[in-house]
């Protein structure tokens, strides 16, 4: 865990450290908006057709600012909502599934962060591949229980993106992107003690995942 911690410390000072060091400035700020969510599975070691995988997703909008370093390299920087739908669960056993429902009422909205350096791989004057990695964040309460302080959960890792950008003019970017994080540390006790106490017989796989269109412009 310690390790995992420190690659995340890591990539934020790297981050950080590249941009306040950069000789050459530049920010653009913009918005992007689309449809986000996440993947909780437990799956076991002997046999990968039992699991339990709680899944959810919704609306995402998020702000977002790039600070340039080079002409092809930048720091990303983006915090936004995530507005919930019902939660999915489904438990199979040995590729039998037992239950597949949605809870009664949506959970409750999250909160996206993710900051890293991203590189535009130029495809001509207008359009480039636009690709990062970095710091990962979504967080919120598990499940609509105001009493339960311990519903809330934190969950952090690494997420890798990757957009189409179009340079429409000078000062304005338009985005089709995506991204996949893998999240590996969660801060809500409970979660954690599962995760724990499954661990000799199952390993776990928490995804977060986003398809979004955006829009910058260059100050």
């Amino acid at each position: 865990m310690n390790k995992k911690v420190f690659a995340i410390v890591l990539i934020v000072c790297l981050a950080f450290g590249v941009a306040f060091a950069a000789k050459t400035s530049g920010v653009r700020l913009g918005v992007q908006t689309g449809y986000s969510g996440y993947s909780l599975q437990f799956t076991d070691k002997d046999s990968s057709d039992s699991y339990v995988r709680l899944s959810n997703g919704g609306f995402y909008f998020a702000g977002t600012a790039e600070f340039a370093l080079s002409q092809e390299l930048s720091v990303k920087a983006e915090a936004g909502i995530n507005l919930m739908e019902k939660t999915h669960a489904v438990f199979v056993v040995g590729g039998r599934t037992l239950i597949d429902r949605y809870t009664n009422e949506n959970a409750p909205m999250h909160f996206a962060f993710y900051v890293g350096p991203q590189y535009c791989i130029e495809i001509s004057k207008t359009f480039c591949l636009d690709l990062g990695v970095g710091f990962d964040v979504l967080m919120g309460k598990i499940s609509k229980d105001d009493e339960d302080e311990n519903t809330f959960n934190a969950a952090m890792g690494v997420g890798v993106e990757a957009a189409a950008a179009f340079h429409v003019a000078d000062n304005v970017k338009l985005s089709l992107g995506g991204k996949f994080a893998w999240h590996f540390i969660n801060t809500n006790k409970d979660l954690d003690d599962i995760i724990h106490d499954l661990g000799d017989a199952m390993y776990t796989t928490n995804l977060a995942f986003q398809a979004y269109a955006g829009c910058t412009y260059a100050f």
